[in-house]
């Protein structure tokens, strides 16, 4: 999966949970920055985010997180390297 598809992945997912359309989702600002979205809707959205590109995210890495786009990046590199569930 290609780090578009993997951000569009995510995107969609945040987006999904929080309510919002995807075009609201910057993909430069962190996961708290996602309008609408608390952690509960968070974690969904890892689950979402797990189950479509087989990997299991650890839970230290969204506290980690600075942005979207580095948790696509987090994503497909998992991906990747065959990080599956």
């Amino acid at each position: 999966m290609s780090l578009t598809e993997t951000l569009g992945v995510v995107v969609r997912a945040l987006a999904t949970q929080a309510g919002v359309e995807p075009a609201a989702i910057d993909t430069d600002k962190p996961l708290s920055a996602v309008p609408g979205i608390e952690s509960v809707k968070a974690l969904r959205a890892i689950t979402e985010i797990e189950d479509e590109c087989d990997v299991v995210i650890p839970d230290d890495f969204l506290f980690e997180t600075a942005s979207v786009r580095e948790l696509a990046q987090f994503v497909a590199s998992l991906a990747r390297e065959g990080s599956s569930i």
